[in-house]
């Protein structure tokens, strides 16, 4: 019996050490982790069909985030967090490459405003699209087992043309959540680019272009 119970005992020693390890190595440590956003339209979205003459640009995005120091974080089982931002922490930069990617995957004749070698429009735009950033944020909470993440996007966005004048302007957001047993930072990277596109595909649907110029749908 003594025997027994020494046996016993060890076997929860370990039993507990590993769980200890485990838990001490789910802890978080204040890491920042880059996030690649990228456009992701509807799979078989049919592209746009646009008079090829004409030329959208899109221009930085103002950060109008209360916490421009990061888009997110994991919080982790046993404390602590790692910090989620993107490349640069350059958010308006990256949101306006994302716009440009989306709008060009659905068919649209699209440049950035930043001077690029060799993509500078000779005709100059038709249509410049820019705006504000609300909200852009991708949270992680692991649990045992398991990791929930949120993702969240509303931008402001303003199409203006050149014609005319005229600006269009649109409240774009879209939002996603998903659990996955093992996380890892492109989970939330995907989330959060699909609520970003989700919000781009409303601005697709819901605006024509007519003589070189952006207009509402009726």
């Amino acid at each position: 019996m003594l025997k027994e119970g020494l046996v016993d005992r060890r076997i929860w020693a370990v039993v507990a050490g590993l769980w200890l390890l485990t838990v001490t190595g789910c802890a978080g440590k204040g890491e920042v982790v880059m996030l690649n956003l990228h456009a992701a339209p509807p799979a078989g979205a049919p592209k746009v069909e646009l008079p090829a003459d004409t030329i959208v640009v899109v221009a930085d995005f103002e950060d109008g985030r209360s916490n421009k120091q990061r888009v997110g974080a994991r919080l982790h089982q046993a404390g602590g967090e790692t910090v989620f931002n993107v490349p640069d922490g350059k958010v308006g930069a990256v949101v306006a490459q994302v716009v440009a990617d989306y709008l060009k995957k659905r068919g649209w004749r699209v440049e950035l405003a930043r001077p690029v070698a060799g993509t500078s429009p000779d005709n100059g735009p038709q249509v410049t699209i820019s705006g504000r950033i609300v909200d852009l944020s991708a949270n992680a909470a692991s649990a045992f087992g398991s990791t929930k993440i949120t993702a969240s996007a509303k931008i402001i966005i303003e199409a203006m043309n050149a014609e005319d004048g005229s600006i269009v302007r649109m409240t774009l957001s879209g939002a996603g959540t998903q659990t996955v047993a093992v996380f890892d930072p492109e989970d939330a990277a995907d989330l959060l680019s699909g609520a970003l596109s989700e919000s781009l595909e409303k601005f697709v649907t819901e605006t024509k272009i007519e003589k070189k110029m952006l207009r509402l749908k009726p």
